[in-house]
């Protein structure tokens, strides 16, 4: 049998494939009880195929959402005909591919980090609250150039080296939530120790939590080119760079900590206010006036508050919370997005509109023309 472009546009694999992401919908929103959002999200609708029932292999929402593109884009080219009836219908067609193809280009660049300030304190990076990256610099001060490789992007046995740099490293072990191990926990301790800033000579892999911001990470690296290290193990829990010597001399820094994302500006917070409920501890308003610094000689001052977002160049700070240290210090925490496609979800539902209601004005239309010829 010859599969053509008109097997693609089929109605039938549009019904199955709209029915299949309902029982998606509900499938992941009852795993979500017992699991968290998080893996419900991971399993169900970030992936091409999961295993159903334990031992099935079932679609995953990307999967489906990809054959969904392809049957619009078919039907589209298969049922186009010139004329007045068709505007309508293709208007509906472009506005849910412009969809689909808004949500692919959003999952694909979007970020989510956040900024925390306190008063008097600037800064031009984002920190990420779910992915993590292994750093690389050749000093160690508070501003300094660095290298990074997602942690995400690592699978055991691969090989990676920074760029202008005579250290190669090798994948051993690497999970996305672990625990670090001491010698004094073990039985028969390793008869080659890892080095490790936390005094950790082996990593133990643990059940992943419900929410990704609780994972803690973990690497072993086998590394080529250093005189003091032949293993690396990396976790969050280390409170400092872990130094490599060079054969040649000099050293170079590595560490495994959260993914920064450089900002399009420096931001720093000048003052930070909160007000609660009478008579109760409950946050009624907290908001933050900031200086936007984009270059040398240009700033300005914004508030961002609850519910009042600041935007710049598809990027979004939003006032998320507060802190309170214990010396009675105030730290603002601001959650950081980028959506370079965030109106197109809006384009796409008035193309849609316009597209249903000029196609149901035509069908009405029609019904009342053949009545009148029969009257």
């Amino acid at each position: 049998m010859k599969i053509s472009i008109r097997h693609f546009a089929s109605i039938k694999l549009t019904v199955f494939c709209l029915f299949w992401l309902t029982v998606l919908t509900f499938w992941g929103t009852v795993h979500q009880v017992d699991h968290g959002i998080y893996q419900a999200q991971e399993r169900f609708f970030n992936s091409m195929f999961f295993l159903g029932f334990g031992f099935i292999p079932l679609p995953g929402a990307m999967l489906v959402m990809g054959v969904l593109f392809v049957n619009l884009m078919g039907s589209f080219l298969v049922h186009y005909q010139a004329g007045w009836r068709m505007p309508g219908l293709m208007l509906i067609h472009i506005g849910l591919i412009m969809m689909l193809l808004g949500g692919f280009f959003t999952k694909v660049t979007g970020i989510e980090a956040t900024v925390s300030l306190f008063e008097g304190e600037g800064r031009n990076v984002a920190v990420s609250r779910t992915e993590w990256e292994i750093s690389f610099s050749d000093e160690l001060h508070a501003v300094q150039p660095y290298q990074a490789v997602d942690l995400s992007d690592l699978r055991k046995g691969k090989t990676f080296q920074f760029r202008d740099s005579e250290l190669r490293f090798r994948v051993m072990e690497v999970y996305p939530h672990a625990e670090g191990i001491t010698a004094e926990s073990l039985q028969t301790p390793p008869t080659m120790a890892p080095e490790s800033a936390a005094g950790f000579v082996a990593i133990q892999p643990l059940p992943k939590m419900k929410t990704p911001e609780d994972h803690t990470p973990a690497i072993r690296l086998q590394v080529e080119g250093a005189t003091n290290a032949e293993q690396l193990i990396l976790t969050p829990r280390d409170q400092r760079p872990m130094g490599l010597e060079l054969e040649e001399g000099g050293g170079r820094f590595v560490m495994l900590r959260r993914k920064r994302y450089e900002l399009p500006l420096f931001m720093e917070l000048n003052e930070f206010r909160r007000s609660y409920y009478p008579g109760t501890e409950v946050a009624q308003d907290y908001r933050s006036l900031i200086t936007v610094r984009l270059g040398e000689d240009i700033s300005r001052e914004v508030v961002i508050k609850m519910n009042e977002p600041f935007r710049l160049n598809g990027w979004t700070f939003y006032q998320q919370s507060f802190a309170v240290t214990d010396d009675n210090s105030e730290m603002s925490v601001f959650a950081v997005t980028r959506n370079f496609g965030r109106l197109v979800p809006y384009w796409a539902t008035g193309i849609t509109s316009l597209g249903l209601a000029m196609h149901f004005l035509q069908v009405q239309w029609m019904q009342l023309r053949r009545r009148r010829k029969r009257a």
